[in-house]
């Protein structure tokens, strides 16, 4: 067991650094204004590309903001999906803690970018939805807070900090599970337990991308970084992990057969795309 616990360390510990760093980028973009990016959503024609491009920032604030727009019916449902399906929530952090996946981190997001977009627009074609209008800023749109400076940047150190120690301490549980399972198992038979390299492995990953949380999106991802998780399964459990959107989806949407449609729809979605490209490759 102390083996197993010292091999997790030597995987997860040199992920740290980077990852504040990323978190901290983050933070530093979710402090600002908001409103212009409520606005972006809410371009009626080009609201999918804007969608499928904020989607891409690995965090839920803007998907959440999609939320909230799609139930005051400011935007489409494929604008939505487009957020929904772009989302990567932690994974991408995580893979970028591993820079010798680049390249597959930057197939993944481009991936998902071009699905999402096209998506978007196939929903919108077959299901158009009335718009409400679009609100105009509100008196006090210029930023609110009245911190000091100093106290912002300490905030903004603070959140980054704790994100990142909290998104560690998922990874380090996840991984030190994974090695209890190679060891236990084997790898073989854990990659078979899993259906590696099977058109059944996709499904898998899609149906754990609809879990509403960022565990999830760890468990994909370190499930890919130690090989029993293919490409296409990465990428169709991404497609599907919209972090908390969807729970807040069904507290938002008044009839609950919607939320579950356009589960079902993202799932399908997800299960699709990581199956063709799961026989592609």
């Amino acid at each position: 067991m102390f083996e197993i616990l010292e091999h997790t360390l030597k995987d997860t510990l040199p992920m740290l650094p980077l990852l504040f760093l990323t978190y901290l980028l983050l933070e530093y973009l979710e402090h600002k204004d908001s409103f212009r990016l409520r606005r972006m959503l809410s371009l009626q024609r080009f609201a999918p590309i804007c969608a499928a491009f904020l989607g891409i920032i690995p965090q839920c604030g803007f998907s959440l903001v999609a939320v909230g727009l799609y139930a005051d019916h400011l935007i489409s449902l494929g604008t939505l999906l487009a957020v929904f399906i772009s989302t990567s929530d932690e994974a991408i952090p995580i893979l970028l803690a591993h820079p010798e996946h680049m390249d597959l981190l930057i197939a993944v997001i481009v991936l998902k970018w071009m699905i999402a977009i096209f998506m978007a627009y196939v929903v919108d074609a077959i299901y158009p939805r009335i718009f409400a209008h679009v609100p105009s800023a509100p008196a006090q749109a210029e930023p609110s807070c009245n911190l000091k400076k100093e106290e912002q940047v300490h905030s903004l150190w603070r959140e980054a900090l704790y994100r990142t120690l909290k998104i560690f301490s998922y990874v380090l549980v996840v991984t030190f599970i994974i090695n209890i399972l190679i060891h236990t198992f084997g790898e073989t038979r854990l990659e078979f337990i899993l259906f590696h390299q099977t058109p059944f492995q996709p499904f898998l990953a899609a149906l754990i991308g609809l879990i509403p949380n960022c565990a999830s999106s760890v468990l994909l991802a370190q499930l890919f970084i130690s090989g029993t998780l293919s490409f296409g399964s990465l990428l169709g459990g991404l497609i599907s992990n919209a972090g908390l959107s969807l729970m807040v989806l069904y507290r938002s949407v008044p009839k609950k057969t919607e939320a579950v449609r356009i589960s079902v729809l993202l799932f399908l979605i997800a299960w699709c795309s990581g199956t063709i490209m799961q026989l592609w490759m």
